[in-house]
């Protein structure tokens, strides 16, 4: 029967982060998980926070802890040196990320043609956070037949000031499209394809001097140019040089549609930081749990191909996500349960579930559902948050009850932030189950 000291459930960000914390302090970690999480469809940054008013990341997120209830009150102490760390496990992987917490917001570019707010970013798109100067031109560049990016249709919206939130745009917007060597005709392209294609060095120099020669004719002085996100997957940073070097403008990556390659290039790049601090992964099925005596959790178990998989634990990180996640579910009778261990679940009463308008600016109220806990993150009735309901169980990530992760962009900072202070927590409770053959937690990790 398989063993760990920490089994970690979910492997989006704050579950791969979790895991790799732990596993830096010593603990046998394992991975389990249904699917594969946000990080294929998100941008591929860091979102702290962002609020209306707040300039930085760091102020908005010293707004949302001071708001009763909000994940942020536990973990933001702990976000600076979350990032920190993260920015350093990426760096070792290859992955740069660019910005910090007091840089200020920027408004960005996106593949629809108008802009989001962002401070920390994939070196892939960081060229996009410097403020434009008025005699600056932006050529937005694509590939012909790639349905998920439309230069013409982009540069509609871009050029409009409206699109760019209050904050200085180019001084000029220009649409360019190429046909990149041998997708002539395609129509079905994906930005996997692409991608797939720069990684081949011949094919990368051939398309890149193709887009250099149309990028050339609209350049006209200073500027930057936008490209779809699809600069290579598997070998990303030679792609990235190689464009900065070949190209007449600065480029800068522009996140797409799902399946989101910068998402993919950070889900790969943790997943390989865990794999070589020993931690073990597995994908696939559902596991459940239960609660017993001594308020612990002693196992999981899921299906297998021949009989039923057990995985004995000796404590649990759920990072299973919110109601868009999976880690929530809505019942029959109106009810919602957290789908691992059962736990009570804090959500608004069933009335304002359904609003008149769908898109009520606040955000649903549903989004702030999640799980309650304490200081440690351990879990705690809703209403009595002083007794834990399981000593060996911490709380990361959306699953977290109090926030409005869409709108308040707060997703990836609670992530990480969280995932540490549950390292953290967890330290003394597994270097007890570890003993002297591990490297104990509490003698201090990089997590740290």
């Amino acid at each position: 029967m398989p063993r760990a000291d920490v089994a970690v459930v979910g492997v989006g960000l704050a579950g791969l982060t979790s895991a790799i914390a732990l596993a830096e302090g010593g603990a046998r970690v394992h991975v389990v998980a249904t699917g594969f999480a946000t990080t294929h469809w998100a941008a591929g940054g860091f979102d702290a926070g962002v609020v209306r008013g707040a300039a930085t990341p760091q102020a908005a997120v010293d707004r949302l802890a001071r708001k009763i209830g909000h994940p942020y009150r536990l973990v933001a102490a702990a976000l600076p040196a979350a990032l920190e760390w993260v920015r350093g496990i990426l760096a070792e992987e290859g992955l740069t990320i660019v910005g910090g917490l007091s840089d200020p917001l920027r408004a960005i570019p996106t593949a629809l043609g108008s802009t989001r707010i962002a401070a920390v970013l994939p070196d892939g798109m960081a060229a996009a956070l410097a403020p434009w100067e008025p005699g600056e031109t932006l050529v937005v560049c694509g590939p012909a037949g790639f349905r998920d990016f439309w230069p013409h249709a982009i540069v509609a919206s871009l050029r409009r000031p409206g699109s760019w939130r209050g904050q200085p745009m180019p001084g000029r917007v220009e649409p360019v499209t190429v046909d990149l060597p041998g997708l002539a005709g395609r129509h079905n392209l994906s930005g996997l394809d692409i991608a797939r294609a720069f990684d081949d060095p011949v094919w990368r120099d051939q398309a890149l001097d193709t887009m250099a020669r149309a990028v050339e004719r609209l350049a006209g002085g200073d500027g930057r140019v936008a490209l779809p996100a699809v600069l290579g997957l598997d070998d990303h940073a030679a792609v990235l040089e190689a464009a900065r070097r070949r190209l007449p403008l600065l480029p800068f990556e522009v996140a797409l549609a799902p399946p989101s390659v910068p998402g993919l290039r950070l889900y790969r790049a943790l997943r390989a930081a865990l794999l070589r601090r020993r931690g073990r992964l597995q994908i696939g099925e559902p596991v459940r749990g239960a609660v017993g005596e001594g308020h612990r959790v002693e196992r999981l178990v899921g299906p297998a191909a021949a009989r039923e998989f057990v995985l004995t634990v000796g404590a649990v990180v759920l990072a299973t996500g919110g109601i868009a996640g999976g880690g929530i579910v809505g019942l029959d009778d109106g009810s919602l349960r957290e789908t691992v261990l059962g736990l009570p679940v804090d959500a608004p009463l069933g009335d304002p579930w359904l609003l008149p308008d769908a898109f009520d600016p606040p955000g649903h109220p549903l989004e702030t559902a999640g799980i309650r806990t304490d200081a440690d993150l351990r879990p705690v009735a809703p209403r009595n948050v002083r007794e834990p309901l399981a000593e060996n169980v911490r709380i990361v990530g959306s699953l977290l009850a109090g926030q409005r992760y869409l709108r308040e962009r707060c997703g990836d900072g609670v992530a990480i932030a969280s995932a540490l202070v549950a390292s953290r927590s967890l330290g003394a409770h597994v270097a007890a189950l570890a003993g002297p053959e591990h490297r104990l937690l509490a003698s201090g990790s990089r997590a740290r």
